[in-house]
């Protein structure tokens, strides 16, 4: 047993920094033989680590390479490293797990679809650049008093305000952000690396695309609001509404675009039958079925579960998100992060003397559970749920209100017929059958009458038409995007070729995908 640990550890820490069988079998699959000038129209792509990605990346490259002339170079996004200042082992285990060779090893891969390297986040600048970008970081660091100043902070004409407060969160592993602590001057600093880099690279190059994953945290996000702002096309994968996404100046989230759900839903014709379509998903997925919207889960939400449901009759139900995810991918929320909002909604809670219970995000990461646990020590009033309770089951129970900062689990709840408070511009913005609270003062008055919210008329053919836009999407769009989802969740480290080549043919194959290249196609050089 302890051989085999052993082997199993040596045979990670290899593959950390060289090719695994699979990814050299995905390096044979991409790999490119034509030889491509450099004067082509410009592809930049983002150097994911994942072997989704990098497939998902290879097949438009190699496929929009069949049509045109293109060049095509990766940039690679990593510099902060997750935990590395909790302790001293996190932190060397930070040097000597995530550094140049590691990234070598991703270079190395994308290469065989990539002509060249643009530029690393880590390891491509000069003493005297980091020097010259930590005095500019210090001096904004010594001057932010509050998370709010923070939020709104912005460098070099690109809001960063909110990317750095995400990535602090996310890479430090804190529910919240401490503007004394030195760690937000070190996401600060690399911050200014990553503007001055980033612009270098898009004055002197001017790339005509940008592929990316998300838009989210300074490693994705910068690169992608410098895109944008100097006219490159930019398109992210990242969000399960939409194949891609194309990323604008007034839009600049990986999200789905919710803004006009309402207005374009209007706009169509047979909208009955529309709203039957989303009625069938709705209620199929209610009753534990898998609907096109959730093809990607190996078992529904909704199967329902055999532990006991407490006595929620009466009770508001507060759901939880996870505390390090990004908390604005959607843009502004009334709260700075998820902590602040909690507990804040716990005080106006017990100052009133409401019943509720919390639920956690059922796909929260490890640190989530400390945060829940210090919540517990420090409000020991607070009643916690179990993730494996099903929605159905709190509504059936006889629960009264649900409260969630932008959760899509709000038209399922309203679905049921109970009123959702929120605190965020979210997916239901456009529509009307959720509370959206627009500040604080506004988000305590509405919990304090939770007793008497109604919901609107018609809330049922409301939510139906929201599933709809935010869902239901033409068959090959859909069969695209599930596909997609197959090949996010494929397992790259036990399957066949064939397995692989049959899943990006069927994507390549698509026409939505074919129409996708051709949109490339016609962006001019």
């Amino acid at each position: 047993m302890g051989i085999d640990l052993r082997h199993n550890f040596l045979k990670k820490l290899y593959h950390t920094f060289f090719f695994s069988e699979s990814e050299h079998r995905s390096y044979e699959y991409f790999k490119t033989r034509k030889k491509r000038l450099e004067n082509s129209k410009l592809i930049l792509v983002q150097s994911v680590e994942d072997l989704a990605y990098y497939s998902l990346f290879g097949s438009i490259v190699n496929t929009l390479n069949a049509k045109e002339n293109i060049y095509v170079e990766q940039y690679i996004q990593r510099n902060l490293t997750l935990g590395a200042t909790s302790d001293i082992g996190s932190f060397l285990k930070s040097i000597f797990l995530n550094n140049r060779l590691r990234d070598n090893k991703w270079i190395r891969l994308y290469a065989s679809f990539s002509d060249g390297l643009a530029y690393r986040h880590e390891g491509s600048s000069s003493l005297l650049f980091d020097i010259k970008a930590f005095i500019k970081a210090y001096k904004i660091y010594s001057n932010i008093e509050s998370k709010e100043e923070l939020l709104t902070l912005v460098v070099e004409e690109i809001k960063v305000g909110d990317l750095i407060y995400d990535s602090y969160l996310r890479f430090k592993s804190a529910p919240t952000v401490d503007v004394n602590d030195f760690y937000l001057c070190i996401v600060l600093w690399q911050t200014m690396r990553n503007i001055e880099m980033t612009n270098k690279y898009f004055d002197q190059k001017k790339p005509s695309i940008l592929l990316t994953s998300y838009s989210t945290y300074i490693q994705h996000g910068i690169a992608v609001r410098i895109a944008v702002k100097k006219g490159t096309k930019v398109y992210s994968f990242g969000n399960y509404q939409s194949f891609s996404k194309e990323l604008k100046l007034e839009d600049v989230y990986h999200t789905a675009n919710y803004s006009k759900y309402k207005e374009q839903f209007l706009k169509l014709e047979e909208q009955e039958q529309c709203l039957g379509l989303s009625r069938d998903a709705l209620e199929s997925r209610l009753n534990g079925g898998i609907d096109t919207a959730t093809a990607y889960m190996k078992k529904s939400a909704y199967v329902v579960s055999e532990i006991d449901v407490p006595n929620v009759k009466g009770s508001i139900i507060v759901f939880l998100h996870d505390f390090f995810d990004s908390p604005h991918i959607y843009g502004n929320m009334v709260f700075p992060d998820f902590l602040e909002w909690i507990e804040f909604t716990i005080k106006v809670f017990e100052k009133n003397n409401i019943s509720y219970f919390l639920k956690p995000h059922p796909n929260q990461i490890g640190d989530s559970q400390k945060v829940i646990d210090g919540l517990k020590l420090k409000y020991p009033n607070a009643r916690f749920l179990s993730t494996k309770i099903t929605n159905k089951q709190l509504v059936n129970a006889g629960m009264c209100v649900g409260i969630s900062v932008y959760g899509t689990v709000a038209h399922e709840l309203v679905y049921m017929g109970i009123p959702v408070i929120m605190v965020a511009q979210n997916p239901h913005s456009s529509y009307g059958f959720c509370f959206e609270a627009e500040d604080k003062e506004q988000y305590e008055k509405l919990i304090r009458r939770y007793k008497t919210l109604k919901l609107i008329k018609n809330v049922k053919s409301e939510v139906e038409s929201f599933y709809y836009m935010h869902n239901v999407k033409p068959q090959e769009m859909q069969l695209l995007i599930n596909s997609v989802l197959e090949l996010y969740t494929f397992d790259f480290s036990k399957y066949q070729d064939i397995e692989l080549d049959t899943l990006l043919k069927k994507i390549q194959n698509n026409k939505a995908f074919k129409d996708f290249i051709q949109t490339l196609v016609q962006i001019k050089g």
